[in-house]
């Protein structure tokens, strides 16, 4: 499929000089991911002004709803692809061969996870099964940390490291944002950093943006999770908060645009925990602890999620 110039036409009125909205060449990854998964896409020249990326993504948003697709940034390096063919082979027990998949077994893989979805989720609301998975991942996270210092009295083991915060009297007293968010793999996109991979504002063929990691393969490694516990995830949240997957950077970093902040500080809180089932890593390698997650979070039009 033929790459889309509409983001460069409507980025060419902004300020942005002449050689960072030159057409780059592709590299041999692009070719590979556009054959396996032929999604209409934009190609965003680096350097191009995160500001300018996300008014067009803001563009797609709006033709999406009419047109049935969900507009979603993948910043795409060798590593990236190379998670989701791993995928895609372990899913049809093949040899994870870029070469010879096929986009009828990318097709077949997106078609499969919903569907097991789907079934596990039986009748049960959203909300409903998010939440038993949300419980879920949390005594998985407990169980698979490490057992605590029997040395240190002073040493907490995970859950009673939750407990103790959600008993906590603590509440964030953040403000809430006044700028539009602007995701952060735009803004290091936007600084030309020669180790970025290739931008695209993808067109993902649903319209409902909580299946989108069902059409590219991300997870199932170390702590991320797989891609039908993510379904849980992102369908919980698109529910309660409007919250749907907008952005992938490289292969460890997600983000998640907001359209109803928790503006409760005590829902707050919650979500922190939610958050942390859904990323173990989150408050304690990304943030300091769970105290500045729930700060972050707070009001905040935009998630940030970072796997090891």
């Amino acid at each position: 499929m033929s790459e889309s110039t509409a983001f460069e036409s409507a980025a060419s009125e902004s300020a942005v000089s002449e050689p960072a909205m030159s057409e780059p060449a592709m590299s041999e990854t692009y070719r590979h991911f556009t054959r396996l998964f032929p999604y209409p896409h934009e190609c965003i020249p680096m350097g191009t002004p995160a500001t300018d990326a996300m008014a067009r993504y803001d563009e797609l948003v709006k033709l999406g709803r009419a047109e049935g697709f969900v507009p979603f940034f993948l910043n795409l390096n060798d590593t990236v692809l190379e998670s989701m063919v791993i995928a895609v082979s372990l899913e049809h027990d093949i040899i994870d061969d870029v070469e010879t998949l096929t986009p009828e077994q990318v097709s077949a893989y997106t078609r499969a996870v919903l569907q097991r979805y789907r079934t596990a989720r039986g009748g049960a609301s959203a909300e409903e099964y998010g939440a038993a998975t949300i419980a879920q991942q949390l005594r998985k996270v407990a169980d698979d940390g490490e057992e605590p210092n029997e040395d240190d009295p002073n040493e907490l083991d995970l859950n009673e490291l939750v407990d103790e915060f959600m008993s906590s009297d603590y509440l964030p007293d953040e403000e809430p944002e006044d700028d539009a968010p602007i995701l952060a793999a735009l803004l290091r996109y936007e600084l030309q950093d020669e180790e970025q991979g290739e931008m695209l504002l993808l067109q993902i063929p649903t319209d409902d943006p909580a299946d989108i990691p069902a059409y590219l393969p991300f997870g199932g490694w170390n702590d991320c999770p797989n891609a039908e516990t993510q379904l849980a995830f992102t369908h919980y949240w698109r529910e309660k908060y409007g919250a749907i997957p907008a952005a992938l950077d490289n292969a460890d970093c997600l983000e998640f645009l907001v359209e109803r902040p928790v503006t409760d500080p005590l829902e707050a809180k919650k979500l922190a925990v939610e958050q942390f089932a859904f990323c173990s890593d989150l408050p304690f390698q990304v943030f300091e602890d769970f105290e500045q997650l729930t700060e972050f979070i707070h009001q905040s039009r935009q998630w940030y999620f970072w796997w090891d």
